[in-house]
């Protein structure tokens, strides 16, 4: 098949199929998370892998994948304050943090770097060290 001989008739066809194609793997992941949630652990190895797979092929752009994704407008926050709140007085590691969110350090020292004068209660207490007075 010559892509060059292609007519516009053909071409919005193979745009359709393809976008049919994507909202099918959509669907299936889906539906292989939640059979992971009720089958339980072993599925949900499977579903991990078959994650893996639907992601290999979609072209990623090097972007390392860090967990959790706070990708609406707050989320980063919200969870950040929430883990403060429960570590009381003592506060928290910027290392641990990171660790129990499962997302990258660096990430986590710029927002503490732009947010500690911006929200009321968030002291530094230490080298990496933060606490929330409520």
């Amino acid at each position: 098949m010559d892509i060059t001989k292609l007519t516009a008739k053909e071409f919005t066809r193979i745009i359709k199929l393809l976008r049919k194609k994507e909202t099918l793997e959509k669907k299936l992941g889906a539906l292989e998370r939640s059979v992971a949630k009720v089958v339980g652990a072993g599925a949900s190895v499977v579903a991990r892998k078959a994650n893996r797979i639907a992601r290999s092929r979609v072209a990623r752009g090097g972007k390392r994948s860090t967990g959790q994704k706070f990708n609406r407008r707050g989320g980063l926050r919200k969870v950040i304050l929430a883990q403060l709140n429960r570590a009381g007085k003592t506060g928290l590691k910027i290392k641990d943090l990171a660790k129990q969110m499962n997302i990258q350090r660096q990430r986590l020292d710029t927002w503490f770097y732009q947010n500690v004068k911006k929200i009321r209660g968030l002291r530094k207490i230490g080298p990496g060290h933060y606490h929330l007075r409520g």
